[in-house]
């Protein structure tokens, strides 16, 4: 035995009620584009996709070095002086800071590039050709 649904959908009286305004929006560019090409594309892209992200290593590196060296009494160990210790760290944490610099360099000049819509105005671009 079949039981019925009281709110039958496919009965376009019953679908007024619940929809108020239909909208449709499937108009779309079409972009053709060969295998090799869009290969192309995407690889010489794929560097510029995680230069967004370039900045956490250096950032994680400068903090905990920069922890290390505030929280830490440097000793004597394996046969170095503890000025060496704290020089090294010194090093170590101005190397990082220039390095995250670097990075968000790259990041602002990079920012148009690292974006979906600069990637797909290229695939767009290489049919013009």
């Amino acid at each position: 035995m079949e039981s019925k649904s009281t709110n039958n959908f496919e009965n376009s009286g019953n679908q007024n009620k619940f929809v108020d305004k239909r909208m449709s929006n499937v108009k779309s560019d079409l972009i053709e584009i060969t295998h090799d090409k869009l290969e192309n594309i995407l690889l010489k892209h794929l560097k510029n996709l995680d230069i967004r992200k370039s900045w956490i290593t250096p950032l994680s590196i400068f903090l905990t070095v920069l922890i290390a060296r505030l929280t830490t009494t440097f000793n004597d160990a394996f046969g170095i002086s503890k000025d060496v210790w704290n020089a090294f760290f010194l090093i170590l944490m101005c190397f990082s800071l220039f390095w995250l610099l670097w990075q968000i360099i790259k990041i602002i000049n990079c920012w148009k590039k690292s974006s979906a819509d600069y990637l797909i105005t290229v695939i767009k671009a290489s049919e013009v050709k």
